[in-house]
């Protein structure tokens, strides 16, 4: 019997013409793994927040859901809350207390278990997730993937039947994301529990994956195993969300069996020769320059910048790399002039940082997008945040989202939208903290088209991210952080051939010829 099943579902959100869900139909059963992904704004994320109840949008809903035989409507919030488990993209938004201890007992508690069936989930699910340890910790002070981990280990505290998951790693650490779908798999193999993961980073899925669906438009367009939907070429938008074994093999116009993992496509393309050289660092003038920088929140707290040196030229794309908690979301916000260092020297075109006075430093200068892209918004819809601008200047034609909420776009929209916003300062340094999160290959490569023309008009570009592959792509150089410090620069090509985590799949399987 299927766990859960979609009839002829659409969606239209309040105030808005276009379906985000039409006719979807599909069947889920006990224990599989479901990957959903698709384009930005596909209905991803819409048909998620359904399946949750609690987490429905306004709207009208047409078709039917239904969850182990029955309305997914009828059931109560005390069962849709202890057998629909949902993980969403911020943990931030989902973790309510200040100690892991607390976190993990606050659904025990809600729905009212007898202390030693409280104790007993919670000790199962800590001794799972290795958070034994850090029981009596801050939450506060956990790392993105240990946050992430967190989440999901205090959802399965109340044993569900069913997990839901939105882009879970799209904040992550290529290490920390590996980790997090390698204990979700975890669960889902060893504990029967049933996994609907919606994910644009494939590349750590397919081999779990016993459904996948693709999603384009609001419309369901393809559905089967990863073998079956891959027997024959995807459709362009398909295949540019597959991971990088699955577009080599289209692109080379190879037939067998289609590789899904690095391993087996290791075995493929091991002949393929077509090495990329740097390109020629620029030498123009400092648009940044960090020089022995220290910085730390509190006077009796730990350094967070470590004597970090950084120099970034006109024109210059620089991606910034490191694990959660590295201290590159710092770094940027001292770069923005929001932080001051406590030591060391910061210049903004040749210019000590805190010379900028009475807002000059924001005038046609320096504009920064934050990891959280609803913190650029200000008003009910997205439209009134430019009424007044010059819409011929953005990059990317956002209108179709005019009369939409901030919060009831999908991340990938939303971070183009923020982005238009703050190019409007026309900043000569722009500082972006993870800005391709919850972006599809499609967004990224308008994204990626709008630092090839800022990088023209001279502008630097400081990016702190995880996706190596789009700074493969367009990066001038590449940096390292780790524990504080900038431990390493180098131009894209020879950064990527030169690590085992932080590099490519296409520099994995074919040993750095291409990266």
């Amino acid at each position: 019997m299927e766990i859960l099943t979609a009839k002829n579902l659409s969606f239209t959100y309040a105030k808005s013409n276009t379906p985000a869900l039409d006719d979807v139909s599909f069947s889920v059963y006990p224990g599989q793994f479901v990957t959903l992904c698709g384009p930005t704004g596909s209905g991803k994320s819409t048909l998620l927040r359904l399946i949750k109840k609690e987490l429905t949008p306004k709207g009208v809903m047409t078709g039917e859901l239904i969850y182990r035989g029955k309305p997914l409507t009828e059931l109560t919030d005390r069962q849709s809350a202890e057998q629909i488990g949902c993980v969403v993209q911020h943990p931030e938004e989902q973790i309510v207390s200040d100690r892991v201890s607390g976190e993990l007992f606050f659904g025990a508690e809600s729905l009212g278990y007898p202390r030693q069936k409280a104790y007993r989930r919670v000790a199962e699910a800590a001794s799972f997730f290795n958070l034994t340890d850090r029981f009596s910790d801050k939450t506060a002070e956990l790392s993105g993937g240990q946050k992430q981990l967190l989440a999901l280990a205090s959802v399965l505290v109340t044993s569900p039947g069913l997990i839901l998951l939105d882009e879970p790693t799209s904040r992550l650490d290529p290490v920390a994301a590996a980790d997090f779908i390698s204990m979700l798999a975890r669960i889902n193999r060893q504990l029967g529990i049933t996994v609907i993961i919606a994910e644009h980073n494939t590349s750590l899925l397919l081999e779990y994956t016993d459904v996948l669906i693709f999603m384009e438009g609001g419309k369901l367009t393809a559905c089967g195993t990863p073998e079956q939907v891959l027997s024959i070429r995807p459709s362009e938008r398909v295949l540019s969300d597959m991971p990088a074994p699955v577009r080599l093999f289209f692109d080379n116009k190879m037939t067998g069996r289609c590789p899904i993992t690095v391993k087996e496509g290791r075995l493929l393309f091991s002949d393929i020769k077509e090495p990329r050289e740097d390109k020629k660092e620029p030498d123009g003038e400092s648009a940044l320059e960090l020089k022995n920088v220290f910085f730390r929140y509190r006077r009796d707290s730990k350094d967070i910048l470590k004597g970090v040196d950084l120099s970034v030229k006109k024109g210059e794309i620089r991606f910034i790399f490191g694990g959660n908690g590295c201290g590159k979301t710092t770094l940027l916000q001292l770069c923005a002039g929001l932080l001051r260092s406590y030591s060391g020297k910061t210049e903004i075109f040749g210019k000590k940082i805190q010379s900028y006075k009475n807002g000059e430093l924001y005038t046609g200068c320096v504009s920064m997008l934050c990891q959280d892209a609803h913190a650029v918004f200000t008003h009910e819809t997205i439209g009134d945040e430019f009424k007044g601008f010059n819409m011929k200047e953005l990059p990317y034609d956002i209108t179709p989202l005019f009369d939409r909420h901030p919060y009831d776009v999908s991340g990938g929209e939303l971070q183009m939208a923020a982005l238009c916003r703050v190019l409007l300062s026309k900043p000569k340094l722009l500082l972006l903290d993870e800005p391709t999160k919850a972006m599809d290959a499609s967004v990224k490569k308008v994204f990626k088209d709008v630092l090839f023309k800022l990088k023209e008009q001279g502008v630097a570009v400081v990016v702190a991210s995880h996706d190596t592959e789009l700074a493969a792509q367009c990066a001038d150089t590449c940096s390292m952080m780790f524990d504080g410090q900038i431990i390493c620069t180098s131009g894209t090509a020879e950064f990527m051939r030169g690590n085992s985590f932080y590099t490519t799949d296409k520099c994995r399987m074919t040993e750095g010829r291409l990266i």
